[in-house]
């Protein structure tokens, strides 16, 4: 190897080794609501830190940095100002926003900082007080907040790509499992007027549901029912959604879960699983960081078609056809894996 090629390979390794900085700027950049403080203009150093109470140089130095990740721009290196891409996180585009905080908060951002140790046991990582994710929002009422309203963005951001491209003709009634506000369901009640909708989830998630639903506009034919996908039963319906749930959990959790929605689903009803999927040949995948991410989070992983049809005929449905809907929020498409109850 020669001096210039290893000297070019040393500066690759070297970005990657210090990229990990950049999503905590891009989360420090969030918590300070800096896209907003910019966004009717530019301002200097010691405006903005006389506003946040900050440490003048210090923030000097992260407006700096996030000049570099371009966030920001700067003709002086005082005054700043926004730019199209840091425009993303300002509140409105609540979409960005929520899933940066989602991810690089401490309750995902410090089990990635072990995902050595799922690799040699193949098991979720717990945090020092043995909990996993889901014990841990729940005395983590902001983290939990932000996970949520990431979720439900996603949420949106699917039923409105479903209701574009997904035909519900025929269908009058559709349950939700673990649809949590019922976002997913509202989008796509408000563009099929016959029909209902019903979110099945955690009764304490669902108190919250129907506070947010009352100020939809399909309030009144928008409902919630309290349970767990491991241990009841869903209602009755012609059409069971099942959006980024089984991505969270192994197989074997997968299977109970949608072993109860087969034992209260119809004959002739309809399931479909909502979830981003991996290829399934063996080249190397970006989903295939974002599998290993799962695994060490939550338990969980992005499948294959093939996986997703073991798993759904294992529970007794019959695989029908995999649709894909562009998302308007990623870059990555949803995949509708359709089934169908006999």
């Amino acid at each position: 190897m020669s001096l210039d090629h290893a000297s070019e390979q040393v500066q690759r390794l070297s970005r990657i080794v210090f990229r990990p900085w950049e999503p905590q700027i891009i989360c420090a950049f969030v918590r300070f609501e800096m896209a907003d403080r910019l966004a009717k203009g530019g301002r200097t150093v010691a405006d903005l830190a006389g506003e946040l109470g900050a440490h003048q140089d210090s923030l000097g130095r992260f407006l700096r940095s996030a000049v570099v990740l371009e966030l920001l721009e700067t003709a002086d290196g005082d005054t700043f100002a926004i730019t199209e891409l840091g425009r993303l996180l300002c509140s409105p585009e609540a979409g960005m926003r929520n899933i940066v905080m989602m991810n690089f908060t401490p309750g995902i951002w410090n089990r990635a900082g072990r995902l050595h140790e799922t690799v040699m046991t193949g098991k979720t990582v717990l945090d020092d007080a043995g909990e996993d994710l889901y014990d841990y929002y729940r005395h983590n009422p902001v983290e939990r907040a932000w996970h949520a309203a990431a979720m439900a963005d996603l949420a949106g951001d699917a039923g409105a790509a479903i209701a574009e491209h997904h035909d519900l003709g025929g269908v009058s009634t559709i349950v939700d499992v673990g649809g949590s506000l019922g976002v997913l369901l509202s989008r796509l009640l408000e563009g099929a007027p016959g029909v209902t909708g019903t979110v099945f989830d955690l009764p304490g998630i669902v108190e919250s549901g129907r506070e947010w639903a009352a100020k939809t506009p399909v309030a009144d034919r928008l409902s919630f029912v309290g349970g767990s996908f491991f241990e009841d039963t869903p209602p009755a319906a012609d059409l069971y959604l099942l959006k980024q749930v089984l991505c969270d959990w192994g197989d074997e959790d997968s299977a109970r879960i949608l072993d109860f929605i087969h034992r209260g689903a119809p004959s002739g009803s309809r399931l479909v699983v909502i979830e981003w999927m991996r290829p399934d040949g063996p080249e190397p995948s970006e989903y295939d960081s974002m599998s290993l991410g799962l695994q060490t989070v939550t338990g969980g992983r992005v499948r294959t078609e093939r996986e997703f049809v073991g798993l759904l005929e294992g529970a007794g449905f019959k695989f029908e056809s995999t649709v894909t809907v562009p998302s308007t929020l990623l870059p990555r498409p949803w995949n509708l894996i359709q089934a169908i109850r006999p």
